[in-house]
């Protein structure tokens, strides 16, 4: 086995509860609080040696998001909702999907998401279009 790897394997028990999915509303909580700490740690420098540790406590937080909250509460309208809210996005920050009253209408329900707009909120929260798109 190579050295990095039964490094990795040594501490695994440490580092696996930072980076598995959430199994609780509490610990998905607690992931999302490490999370924000790490964030801030890196500072926006893509080139951080915890730049990996973010990508994976994103992820389990996604694939909690996606069994335990957006399928549960359903909608696309919600799902939107939601990553405004946990992502602190306010509607003039959305103009990939066009003008703070384009998006008041389309949170409001008085207006569908486009295909374009699909494309483009899936692009900037990094999920799948289908989080979008209402069966």
């Amino acid at each position: 086995m190579q050295e990095t790897l039964e490094r990795a394997v040594h501490h695994w028990n440490m580092v696996a509860p930072v980076v598995d999915t959430p199994k609780t509303h509490e610990d998905y909580e607690a992931l999302l609080s490490n999370l924000k700490t790490t964030m801030e740690l890196v500072e926006n420098r893509t080139n951080s040696p915890l730049s990996g540790l973010i990508k994976a406590m994103s992820r389990a937080a996604q694939d909690y998001e996606k069994t335990h909250i957006i399928s549960k509460q359903g909608g696309a309208l919600f799902a939107l909702r939601y990553l405004i809210k946990l992502h602190n996005v306010k509607q003039a920050d959305l103009r990939e999907i066009g003008s703070q009253g384009v998006v008041s209408e389309i949170l409001n329900g008085k207006r569908s998401l486009t295909i374009r707009h699909v494309r483009e909120l899936a692009k900037r929260f990094n999920v799948s279009p289908s989080t979008f798109i209402d069966a």
